[in-house]
């Protein structure tokens, strides 16, 4: 392992020399002077992606140096010491103190970024039969081939840019032009400085800072005639294609030449960051994991704290899970608690399903707004609570995020999921959304997470397609089962109560013959404790709220079942056992 202290050391070195030097030097140069005077342990010459670890680590540190200003890279291997690296090797005797403030500029370069930076990936491993990507990375550029589309002035807008491109590729059928129309019009007239591009090659992965406009540059073979110039970051260094986190393999699975990579931002720039804790950087790692449930919430759901413990392993590793039982067995509510405790009630979106719910509603739809003629109307795609959501979770890719869906299946999922169905259980794939035909390669971000609740009186678990199973983990909260079995007594007792309430409940769920209509214990649990579970309450609850819920599951044999379910009969039961 190389500590921060060494790679300060390695940081330097590297500059005292160059500095020394008074000239640029080359890659090799610098690298060989490195190992001669800092002599590195056999432990940090143990192989890291195919380099030895200490070149591996000094080589990511120059793009510190690089976006502190203190270093300049041609693109050809040839490196140079600024004016401003010559001062800092000056101001900064100690190495770490040299490396502390290459980071605090580095910060300060991240902050200072534009702020409505896109991301784009350009292909250029394969244009009209050429590797173009390693003429990229030495010239300082990405470009497009647009290799039969006449010259265009600087500046050119989309609307006339697209009128040419169409004329000039309209020997190409419909689908194929359009797809060509659209890299063209992106590529020129999106695109802007400060822009990260990404682009892969022999399945390498290099990444680098849009600086200029776009230029007409006639080129051999017409395979790189659209160009803007780069500021590559990881020349030196590319990503191995497999070391790519969820989801960019699957955004990448796409055939597009340019595609927008905006939603992926933040992980991209973080592929590039400097090896060191995002403590020193001052950000925040990206979320991996839930954390444990506070040790306050399970005395607050009056629940065992296990219990809750292995409901958020299995939230974490399934990233979805539903809640079902009984009617008032607290699944909501403890959804709601849970969800807040483990990602920040500010994280938490809460919906409610019911049979006319469509994807329209949950994902995204078009919608009538108001048209640009007076008394018109025209429709834009609007998103839904779930697409929002997954948009604040690619924005923040630090935080985790959660959807509540209560009555989760009152809706028809398949109709109301659509395409997204393949993702809850493929996060690493990507598929076309339905509307945004604009936007390949859509994934769901890890950082989100689903709990559904099901009333299992309203339509039973075996009526739930094999589909939803799979792709969901399912926690039974059956009043005779604990965590709910308990639950009553537990909120009983806290508030001094006595235990009448619970064992009139465990006596009335003991006569109810089929499990999936047994009583929830929330009946009983009251926010006004003055007369809680007084005998006026008790027959309050049971005439407004139990007794119609049991005439509904009896619904053609009321008559001959109803002393079962009197409510003095079954106090007369618990005090009796």
């Amino acid at each position: 392992m190389i500590t921060g202290r060494r790679v300060a050391q390695l940081m330097r070195e590297a500059a005292v020399f160059m500095a020394e030097r008074g000239r640029p030097a080359s890659r090799e140069e610098v690298l060989a002077h490195i190992e001669a005077v800092v002599r590195p342990t056999d432990e940090e010459r143990e192989l890291v992606a195919g380099e030895e670890a200490w070149r591996y680590k000094f080589l990511w540190s120059t793009t510190t140096m690089v976006k502190a200003g203190w270093l300049a890279k041609d693109g050809r291997g040839v490196w140079s010491l600024t004016e401003e690296g010559r001062a800092a090797v000056a101001d900064h005797g100690d190495p770490e103190s040299f490396r502390n403030a290459a980071l605090a500029r580095y910060r300060r370069w991240r902050r200072e970024r534009p702020a409505q930076r896109r991301a784009w990936l350009v292909r250029g491993s394969s244009v009209l039969g050429a590797n173009v990507v390693s003429a990229w990375l030495e010239g300082g550029y990405v470009s497009l081939a647009g290799s039969q589309l006449r010259p265009v002035e600087a500046g050119i807008g989309a609307d006339e840019l697209r009128a040419l491109a169409e004329e000039d590729y309209e020997h190409l059928k419909h689908h194929e032009l359009k797809a060509k129309v659209d890299e063209i019009v992106a590529f020129v007239t999106r695109v802007r400085p400060g822009d990260a591009v990404l682009t892969t090659s022999e399945h390498l992965v290099y990444i680098g800072d849009v600086t200029g406009e776009c230029e007409y540059v006639a080129s051999e073979g017409g395979r790189s005639n659209l160009r803007r110039a780069v500021e590559w970051r990881n020349a030196d260094t590319p990503i191995d294609y497999a070391d790519l986190p969820a989801p960019l393999p699957a955004r990448l699975q796409t055939g597009s030449t340019v595609l927008d990579l905006t939603a992926d931002l933040a992980l991209i720039d973080d592929l590039t960051a400097p090896p060191v804790d995002e403590d020193e950087l001052g950000g925040a790692a990206r979320h991996e994991h839930l954390p444990e449930p506070s040790p306050g919430l399970a005395e607050g759901l009056f629940v065992d704290a296990g219990w809750l413990s292995e409901v958020r392993r299995l939230l974490d590793e399934r990233r979805q899970l539903v809640f079902y039982g009984p009617p008032g067995t607290g699944k909501t509510f403890i959804a709601r608690s849970l969800a807040a405790d483990l990602v920040g009630p500010e994280q938490v979106k809460l919906v409610q399903f019911h049979p006319a719910y469509t994807y329209e509603d949950f994902f995204e739809g078009y919608r009538p707004v108001p048209g640009r003629a007076e008394g018109t109307i025209s429709f834009e795609l609007k998103p839904g609570p779930f697409r929002k959501l997954v948009d604040r979770a690619r924005e923040h890719p630090e935080q985790a995020f959660v959807l509540i869906i209560d009555e989760i299946n009152r809706a028809n999922l398949a109709k109301v999921f659509g395409e997204l169905y393949f993702l809850l259980e493929y996060r690493d794939q990507a598929v076309d959304l339905l509307y945004s035909a604009d936007e390949e390669g859509f994934t769901l971000p890890p950082n989100v997470y689903l709990i559904g609740t099901m009333n299992t009186a309203d339509r039973s678990i075996a009526l739930v397609d094999s589909a939803m199973r799979r792709r969901f983990g399912f926690v039974s909260l059956d009043p005779g089962e604990e965590p709910a079995r308990s639950l009553l007594e537990r909120w009983s007792a806290h508030h001094g109560l006595g235990a009448t309430a619970a064992r009139l409940l465990e006596e009335l769920n003991r006569r109810i013959d089929d499990p999936d209509f047994r009583i929830g214990p929330a009946y009983f649990m009251k926010s006004t404790l003055a007369d809680a579970h007084s005998h006026e309450s008790l027959d309050r609850i049971w005439r407004t709220s139990l007794l119609p819920l049991l005439q509904e599951h009896h619904y053609g044999q009321w008559d001959s079942v109803r002393r079962r379910y009197e409510l003095a009969s079954l106090l007369r039961a618990v005090e009796e056992g």
